[in-house]
């Protein structure tokens, strides 16, 4: 683009690209804030920093992917403040948040409301545990919940999830463990796929969601008691889904290790 010939040489051009490709992504939660991509977060540092001149992105449009109007606002008063320039090179524009005609131009590429619709709107399975800072999604059925948890990757081949269950306002009544396959096909009676109707659990629901957990946890060391009690019965190598439905109980503070995301 022929603008860059114009920037002071002794500032950098940084490249930014975001996109709804359902990959697992990093997240930074502040309080006042809210919400955004861990690249976008550094990308407002690194021109809070003053060494950047430009920020070229496919398509400016995509700054607002999972970027709360917080984290945007803050993005616009900082690229002010240190006269940066914002390149669009998929619609060859070029953008000088200074002039109120180019603030007002790119103000209208993320509408308000946009956000949070696209946010809480219901997904496959895969997407809601990718866009959650927990890699855990969430689907009700009428009076009941159903949460499910991908697990930090160990020592096995395939990847464990982790699937609880109760009613709104009440303890956990359903807790298993195992490939996901087997967790959908416990679902599967409730009429509920992968396919769509879930939704990720956001930063603020982290109080709700350590609940939860502690009461899996306690469904948990029951399960391992019950399978000590049958070890060396099963076949070496032999995968175990376990569900186990009783009344969970808050009974440990020690968190079980997940796979999850940086707030």
């Amino acid at each position: 683009m022929a603008f860059l010939k114009q920037v002071d040489h002794d500032r950098k051009v940084a490249i930014y690209a975001a996109t709804h490709d359902g990959k697992m992504r990093n997240f930074a939660y502040h309080e006042e804030l809210g919400e955004c991509r861990e690249t976008f977060s550094r990308l407002l540092q690194d021109v809070q920093q003053g060494e950047i001149g430009v920020v070229m992105m496919p398509d400016a449009a995509c700054l607002s992917i999972e970027t709360s109007p917080g984290w945007m606002e803050a993005f616009i008063q900082v690229v002010k403040q240190h006269n940066v320039l914002l390149g669009d090179h998929g619609h060859d524009l070029v953008y000088d948040l200074r002039e109120e005609e180019d603030e007002a131009q790119f103000r209208d590429l993320h509408p308000q409301g946009e956000y949070e619709k696209a946010r809480n709107a219901p997904r496959s399975l895969v997407d809601a545990l990718a866009q959650s800072p927990f890699a855990a999604a969430l689907i009700e059925r009428g009076e009941n919940w159903f949460l499910v948890t991908d697990l930090e990757k160990k020592a096995q081949d395939a990847p464990v999830y982790c699937l609880s269950s109760g009613a709104r306002g009440k303890e956990t009544d359903m807790w298993g463990m195992g490939p996901l396959k087997d967790l959908l096909a416990t679902l599967a009676p409730y009429g509920i796929t992968e396919r769509d109707g879930w939704s990720p659990v956001h930063t603020e629901r982290k109080g709700w969601l350590f609940r939860i957990q502690q009461q899996e946890d306690t469904m948990a060391e029951q399960t391992a008691a019950a399978l000590h009690r049958h070890e060396g019965t099963l076949p070496q190598g032999a995968q175990v889904s376990v569900i186990l439905r009783g009344q969970g109980k808050v009974r440990s503070k020690k968190r079980r290790k997940r796979g999850k995301r940086n707030q």
